[in-house]
């Protein structure tokens, strides 16, 4: 019996709400499950399990790219509590749903501040996010000025005051 990758691949973007394990594919699929993570992992250079995680964070950020629904909801959606998906996705892409969402809508574009969280008790620890367009500006303007001759070389990046 050969493993049709692909198909499992369907199988699970198809599926992908109410799966949670490599085991579920397999037992759905009826293939072996050490054999389907062996082919999984040969055809794919990536196990089942890591490529279920992907799909998900995958699916999470066009969801929050193109829909106004709630982060929970999200979750919900994909059949994870919204703790264990905002830490998945947090965990991935080393920021929250809601920043994501913000930066790829470009709300505010150019630089965009987050408040990440307190840090003691009255100070927040503000971020500066740069987008790539903000950064090829910055550095085509200092090339500007380095041929001008105009003495100045270099970005100076300052952060909020404390």
């Amino acid at each position: 019996m050969t493993i049709n990758i692909e198909q499992v691949k369907c199988y699970i973007d198809e599926n992908l709400h109410h799966l949670r394990k490599a085991e579920q594919v397999a037992l759905q699929l009826n293939y072996p499950v050490g054999r389907l993570n062996r082919s999984f992992l040969r055809r794919e250079s990536l196990s089942l399990s890591r490529y279920l995680r992907a799909s998900r964070i995958t699916r999470m950020k066009e969801q929050l790219q193109n829909t106004e629904k709630p982060c929970k909801v999200i979750c919900l959606d994909l059949g994870l509590r919204e703790d264990v998906g905002a830490r998945l996705f947090k965990n991935a892409t080393g920021m929250t749903m809601e920043n994501y969402r913000c930066l790829c809508r470009h709300d505010r574009p150019g630089v965009l501040r987050h408040i990440v969280g307190k840090k003691s008790q009255n100070k927040q620890d503000s971020r500066l996010v740069l987008t790539e367009r903000v950064v090829r500006q910055m550095v085509e303007a200092t090339a500007r000025r380095t041929q001008q001759g105009s003495g100045e070389t270099g970005i100076l990046i300052q952060g909020p005051s404390h």
